[in-house]
């Protein structure tokens, strides 16, 4: 098997894994900024042992370190992974997988729109057309949800979740079109130098909004209250899954990554109806399900042409 093909399956496992695991843990009485911080934590252990690997120490100091006022511009999207994070853990406790996973490729309109805001790109006439496919299937599968359901938990709300997801698509959106600006417009950094400030970052972020958030709760509970081995699996699998992305960027192609969203979002779906037992498959769903899955295939696959110079 090719290593293209390693990375798709790779990247299914650990997008739908991510998502049920996630699902699963929401009974545990765990802080979300603890778990969020440890994961961003590990996310820096991570870079800076493949920048000191690639690059060496000076090169790591140079950039990070002596130039502190670039390090500090990555602090805006570092902001809003962390609190996109946040919102993820809180709409998956409100939402069955399925629904999460379909209503979140939301993100790709927000990224269209802020790409062309900020980046001056332009979209074809067909990704136009799928954008609009895609918020009509979200929409339909929403309307399945806005009717009561009996999940035996009357804690979850998809209301909650679903504005949960919504700003979460806003935050990924902004931040992910801001980090592409920074990585074109980089003074000589590489993409690992990058992360390694974006998770430094990130880490500041983390650890303010833990110390302003949750000191009652640590006083109280203490800081790793209720970690289970699910919730290392989960802070394993949400570290890793930004750094699998881009091994699927550089081994495989877009066409292989719509691929794994699309199987992930099926999979989720089939686990919701017969694992879980939270989701009752009709019309409604399975529309916005195929409405879905149409617009990511067209969005990626037809983009607009590239104007001659």
């Amino acid at each position: 098997m090719s290593m293209k093909y390693v990375c798709l399956v790779v990247l299914v496992l650990q997008t739908v894994s991510n998502v049920l695991l996630v699902r699963r843990a929401r009974h545990l009485n765990i802080s979300i900024p603890v778990v969020v911080i440890c994961q961003e934590l590990l996310k820096l252990v991570t870079c800076i042992v493949i920048v000191l690997y690639n690059e060496g120490l000076e090169q790591l100091k140079r950039h990070v370190i002596k130039d502190w006022k670039s390090t500090l511009k990555v602090g805006v999207p570092a902001l809003l992974y962390v609190i996109q994070n946040q919102l993820l853990f809180i709409s998956l406790a409100n939402l069955d997988p399925a629904t999460f996973q379909i209503s979140y490729q939301l993100k790709i309109l927000t990224t269209a729109v802020f790409s062309i805001v900020l980046l001056n790109k332009s979209i074809s006439k067909t990704q136009w057309f799928s954008l609009a496919v895609l918020t009509l299937g979200v929409i339909l599968v929403q309307w399945r949800e806005s009717v009561p359901a009996e999940t035996g938990d009357s804690t979850e709300s998809s209301v909650t979740g679903l504005a949960c997801i919504l700003v979460a698509c806003l935050t990924s959106g902004f931040a992910g079109v801001f980090f592409e600006m920074m990585l074109k417009n980089t003074g000589g950094q590489s993409v690992w130098i990058r992360n390694t400030q974006l998770a430094l970052c990130s880490c500041a972020v983390g650890f303010t909004n833990l110390m302003v958030t949750e000191q009652s709760f640590i006083a109280t509970n203490g800081l790793f209250n209720d970690f289970q081995p699910i919730v290392y699996a989960i802070i394993l699998s949400q570290a890793y899954g930004g750094l699998l992305i881009g091994l699927v960027v550089k081994y495989a192609d877009n066409i292989l990554k719509v691929f794994a969203t699309s199987i992930s979002i099926i999979l989720s779906s089939l686990i919701g109806i017969f694992y879980f037992n939270e989701l009752t498959f009709n019309v409604n769903f399975g529309l916005g399900l195929v409405l879905v899955l149409t617009s990511t295939v067209l969005y990626s696959l037809y983009p607009a042409k590239k104007k001659a110079e």
